[in-house]
């Protein structure tokens, strides 16, 4: 009789040991998925947010760079102005 409770009782042992480790792997696959998780989270609020800056970057930039503004810059500071167009020539090509 204890010749077949032996392996018995081994193949309990086994069973229980692989038992405790797929356990184990089960802990340590969810506490990975979870901090994947928080850390897409993160980087996704990240993403927002620079999406956000850079909307109001580009606002900005289309602000400073308006026609009308150049064009007052221009005469403001610069002192440029439009060309006289009576005094300009046109040339044809020959």
């Amino acid at each position: 009789m204890n010749r077949s409770l032996a392996p018995n009782a081994i193949v309990l042992v086994m069973l229980l040991v692989l038992l405790l480790a797929s356990s184990l792997g089960l802990v340590a696959s969810t506490h990975q998925v979870r901090d994947d998780y928080a850390r897409l989270q993160s980087l996704e609020l990240q993403r927002w947010q620079l999406q956000e800056q850079y909307t109001r970057l580009l606002l900005e930039m289309n602000t400073w760079a308006a026609p009308h503004r150049v064009g007052q810059i221009a005469s403001d500071t610069l002192s440029m102005n439009a060309p006289d167009l009576s005094l300009s020539h046109s040339v044809k090509e020959p």
